[in-house]
């Protein structure tokens, strides 16, 4: 009755890496949104004529886009290359597209490794967009590397025991 009532509809083909990923609620909440494209980014902001300037707040190099905020950003590119490397993944950072991907891909592998690593991505998706809002409104940012340790301990929170040994290795 509820599929019925539900009616037809498109499944996204990164739905596994949301639903099936053991991060916080709202990890999880603003990666889906930053997914659908719809954040509210300086290139959305300037559209919308609210800002005036689109300069990315995190290293003030290039426009900031969703592209560039969680992948192409050097604030960024060094909290993934850390966590990625924590987790024994030597592929390099790319994309927003290619990593997005790469992320379905590892969310329908059953192994504790990318089981965390879907994991790492929702909160380091999280913790990119509120270091961006601290840079914003308060002006002040914290180093990649105490991000990627909150990161590490918001992860190992919710992991599993054999996932918690990987972590400690």
């Amino acid at each position: 009755m509820y599929q019925r009532l539900l009616g037809p509809y498109e499944k996204v083909r990164w739905r596994r890496l949301i639903w099936q990923n053991k991060a916080s609620p709202k990890s999880l909440f603003i990666a889906w949104v930053a997914i659908w494209g719809r954040l509210p980014t300086l290139d959305r902001l300037i559209r919308w004529k609210v800002v005036d300037s689109n300069l990315c707040p995190l290293c003030s190099n290039q426009p900031e886009s969703i592209q560039h905020l969680f992948f192409e950003c050097g604030y960024s590119a060094a909290i993934w290359s850390s966590a990625r490397l924590l987790l024994q993944f030597t592929i390099a950072v790319g994309n927003f597209d290619y990593e997005m991907t790469w992320m379905m891909k590892a969310a329908k592998r059953t192994g504790d490794r990318f089981k965390l690593l879907i994991t790492y991505f929702a909160e380091c998706i999280y913790v990119i967009w509120l270091q961006r809002n601290a840079k914003v409104f308060t002006g002040s940012c914290r180093s990649p590397h105490e991000m990627l340790k909150d990161i590490k301990f918001r992860v190992a929170c919710r992991a599993t025991n054999s996932q918690q040994q990987l972590l400690l290795e």
